[in-house]
């Protein structure tokens, strides 16, 4: 017979079960091809498109990007909706490396927003306006219809899918996938680390 701490032991053991199970049903399932080829509300899907030619590329860290295109129709001019999906082999300092390229943006006004309860990146110029944020080994970037604002529909359901890793200044929070810095980061970590000597490659 089991004594009442093998039983207790036993007992939180299948809740902690339980409980992971509870979370992996909860999570979303990303689509097959990342992106979302359905309408979304007024939106009709209308192409898939991949590309091993990613717009945010990262040395060593190779990724795919994929895009859809959603149309609404506007009397004579319809209304395109833009995301694009690119996944990374790896995770870490992702959101680093994004926040590094977006500053460098000369051509763009850049802000980060709360949007459906997730801080991202807001790009404007123009009639041009796009989000953008990392999710885990995922950026994801979504154009809105030249002149106005993103439509609900297409932020909802992205942000459900990918919920952006990022906080108010636009950095990972701490603990997320893509948290860590970027590989311009290290590489100063490592000259700060070096004897001043040694700083420019040779001793003294």
């Amino acid at each position: 017979m089991p004594t009442l701490s093998q039983t207790l032991r036993g007992l939180v053991g299948l809740t902690v079960l339980a409980l992971l199970a509870l979370l992996a049903a909860c999570a979303p399932t990303l689509p097959s091809r990342l992106v979302v080829e359905h309408d979304l509300g007024p939106y009709s899907y209308r192409r898939y498109q991949r590309t091993l030619d990613v717009e945010f590329s990262v040395a060593g860290n190779a990724a795919v990007g994929h895009t859809a295109t959603y149309v609404r129709r506007h009397g004579d001019h319809p209304l395109l909706a833009t995301a694009f999906v690119t996944v990374y082999d790896h995770a870490a300092g992702l959101s680093a490396e994004l926040l590094e390229r977006l500053e460098h943006l000369g051509t763009y006004d850049r802000s980060v927003v709360r949007v459906s309860g997730d801080w991202v990146h807001k790009l404007s110029a123009g009639d041009e306006t796009w989000l953008i944020w990392t999710s885990g080994s995922h950026i994801v970037k979504l154009g809105a219809p030249s002149g106005r604002e993103m439509p609900e529909d297409v932020t909802d359901t992205y942000l459900d899918l990918y919920p952006s890793d990022l906080d108010e200044h636009g950095r990972a929070r701490e603990g997320t996938a893509s948290a860590g810095p970027s590989q311009t980061e290290h590489e100063e970590e490592g000259e700060l680390d070096l004897p001043s000597s040694l700083r420019d490659g040779s001793p003294r």
